[in-house]
């Protein structure tokens, strides 16, 4: 097993991540070290962790989900400078992380790498890593999670003191934008607006990014049931010509708000 990353081979969408995160020998021994001492996974209750909905507290920050189906989870982070993550990883979830503006260092058990505005990197099952703000503005970073579950975490490290403890309950009390359900998809719900009005977040068919051009448009996120059931995260850049979208598919967008 690999240590740290290597460039995805595109697939037959088209998509590569700029940085692949693999599940390493490092990484299994330190699980290994966590079990042995014993492993707490949580699920998330989807009818009952409506907190979940909520701005939540980080000591680096906060975050809140931008979108959740029965399958995927999207949440927007913002970290404060000189402020990090927990060293961590994820047992039965992939994760992407775009960042959206910031710069930062993005750390595995063994490795260090630059992660810069429109970087984004693909974060296997198991995983450990980190991200911590090196710039002297907020970090902005959005979090793609499959499957859908915010308790599915491992902490080894934090200099917080958070190291074994599990996801936070803390909320803030600072007004974020509803979370609504949607027509397209009867179990999802979206927010379609950053807490500050800087992003906006959709959810359109590919026909309808094809043939209405948004110069505001950053990330685009396939909601495909075929991706979902493989967690394939399918990310592409706005910026990609052409952007190889299925007409009928629906996809998450992130754009600016001009």
């Amino acid at each position: 097993m690999e240590s740290f990353y290597r460039l995805a081979p595109p697939t037959n969408k088209d998509c590569v991540f700029k940085k692949e995160i693999l599940f390493s020998t490092e990484d299994l021994n330190k699980l290994n070290e966590k079990r042995t001492v014993g492993l707490q996974l949580n699920s998330e209750q989807f009818d009952s962790d409506l907190y979940l909905d909520d701005l939540i507290f980080k000591p680096w920050g906060y975050e809140y989900r931008t979108y959740a189906d029965s399958f995927n989870d999207m949440w927007h982070l913002k970290i404060s400078p000189g402020q990090s993550t927990s060293m961590h990883c994820h047992p039965r979830k992939k994760t992407v992380l775009l960042c959206l503006e910031g710069t930062a260092n993005f750390y595995t058990l063994t490795e260090t790498h630059a992660l810069r505005t429109m970087d984004f990197v693909l974060i296997h099952k198991g995983a450990f890593h980190a991200t911590e703000n090196i710039g002297d503005s907020v970090l902005e970073l959005v979090a793609i999670e499959s499957p859908r579950n915010k308790f599915d975490l491992v902490r080894v490290k934090d200099k917080y003191g958070r190291q074994g403890l599990l996801y936070e309950t803390q909320t803030l009390e600072r007004k974020l934008a509803a979370i609504e359900r949607i027509d397209l998809i009867a179990d999802a719900k979206i927010r379609t607006n950053s807490i500050d009005n800087k992003y906006r977040f959709g959810v359109k068919t590919g026909m309808d990014i094809i043939c209405r051009p948004d110069e505001g448009l950053i990330f685009i996120v396939s909601l495909g049931l075929n991706d979902a059931i493989a967690q394939d995260i399918q990310v592409f850049p706005a910026a990609t010509t052409p952007i190889p979208l299925e007409q009928d598919n629906l996809y998450f967008t992130i754009g600016h708000n001009l």
